[in-house]
């Protein structure tokens, strides 16, 4: 996921800007308090939300999760191993990854359909076997090789990686019946149980059937920057992730989704975050996980987070919980305060603080107007978001 065209597809570019059969009906309520402007001081918000069976023995989470979006994609070549390796040395718990099919039908890790920006050359990657595949290099040093669905989950398996966990956006290139397939046989011939490490992100309702039926059992995410299609997918218990293109989610709007996934027991992650402001809102307004090509800028907003907790500056019942990685939610968020309140004091305030919250907000009015294009354009091409969904998934 990037924030680099919106059009059809996922992507915008205006930036800087784990289970078991999914849960259906032990949803706790949510006590929430969720601010919606960074303008404010805010807490993280109690979430009483119980953790699924299988994730009861771990410890909870005060602040929403390190994500690394394709790794290190900062500093190193994109969903790469060595990009993923980097991630987590960062402080990232948690990875996230994009799926294709080669010509020969294995799956690879790659956000784009074809080689071009990574790996300099014009092809498809559905026109490759693997066997060229396997050969190539990334233009951007250190060179390193296109990597399988394979290869990451062995680079998981290896010891200190058990709790690390993953989420696989499933591109819309391939015909999804054949690529769930494929994700498919190459997860179920791995040692382990990827159930409890691994969430299938989609896009559309579609996949989502394919993947209820080729890998039952693995949590859903829906993958996207739409609230009306997020908010029909509530509907729906088979989808408990919403992983959703950050700004749609800043104000009313975005605050009112949170707290009803929240309170429906499903969690809420955000892309791409890359903009300290935008970290600092996104713990502030409690969302569970953070996406970010920089995982070791938002370890150290975590932290920041923490040691204002640890320096007394709340009282021990508001403390935030061990930051050890974990698989995604925990029974209970702690309150944490921000490590600076926004906006800063009369004598912080400058003409630069001004111009970059003017930029960031404008951007938001943009993804805004921009959203609610997509959904017009979808509405008249395919009808009603309800009736799709429902076409795919089925009658509530």
């Amino acid at each position: 996921m990037s924030i680099a065209a919106v059009s059809g597809a996922e992507s915008l570019s205006l930036a800087s800007a784990a289970s078991t059969p999914l849960p259906s009906a032990a949803n706790p309520s949510l006590n929430s308090q969720v601010s919606t402007a960074p303008s404010t001081p805010a807490m993280a918000p109690t979430d009483n939300r119980q953790l699924p069976p299988h994730l009861s023995h771990l410890p909870s989470k005060a602040l929403p999760q390190n994500i690394a979006h394709r790794g290190y994609r900062a500093k190193l070549p994109e969903n790469s191993i060595k990009a993923f390796a980097g991630a987590l040395a960062a402080g990232a718990v948690a990875l996230e990854t994009d799926v294709h099919l080669s010509k020969d039908k294995v799956v690879v890790l790659s956000h784009d359909p074809t080689l071009k920006r990574c790996f300099g050359r014009p092809e498809k990657i559905a026109d490759c076997d693997w066997s060229l595949l396997e050969t190539l290099r990334t233009t951007k040093d250190p060179e390193v090789p296109l990597a399988r669905l394979d290869d990451l989950l062995a680079f998981l398996s290896e010891p200190g990686r058990e709790d690390v966990w993953v989420l696989l956006d499933i591109k819309r290139d391939d015909d999804p019946e054949e690529l769930v397939a494929r994700m498919a046989e190459t997860i179920l011939a791995a040692p382990g149980d990827w159930t409890k490490r691994i969430v299938l992100g989609c896009w559309e309702a579609a996949y989502m059937r394919h993947c209820q039926d080729k890998l039952s059992g693995f949590p859903i995410s829906y993958i996207g920057f739409s609230l009306a299609y997020s908010y029909e997918l509530l509907k729906y218990d088979c989808v408990t992730y919403f992983n959703l293109l950050q700004n749609i989610l800043v104000g009313s709007r975005g605050k009112k989704f949170v707290q009803q996934a929240q309170a429906q027991g499903r969690y809420v992650l955000v892309w791409t975050v890359n903009a300290e402001e935008w970290m600092d809102w996104s713990i502030q307004n409690g969302v569970d996980g953070v996406i970010t090509d920089d995982p070791a800028r938002f370890a150290e907003i975590r932290k920041r987070w923490e040691d204002n907790n640890n320096n007394g500056e709340v009282g021990d019942e508001r403390k935030a919980a061990p930051s050890e990685p974990t698989p995604l939610h925990g029974p209970s968020r702690s309150a944490a305060p921000p490590p600076v309140a926004h906006p800063p004091n009369s004598k912080s305030i400058t003409g630069l603080y001004i111009r970059r919250w003017a930029r960031l907000y404008s951007i938001v009015g943009l993804v805004r107007i921009l959203e609610q294009v997509v959904v017009y354009i979808r509405w008249a091409k395919n009808g009603w978001e309800g009736t799709r969904i429902q076409a795919a998934l089925g009658p509530r």
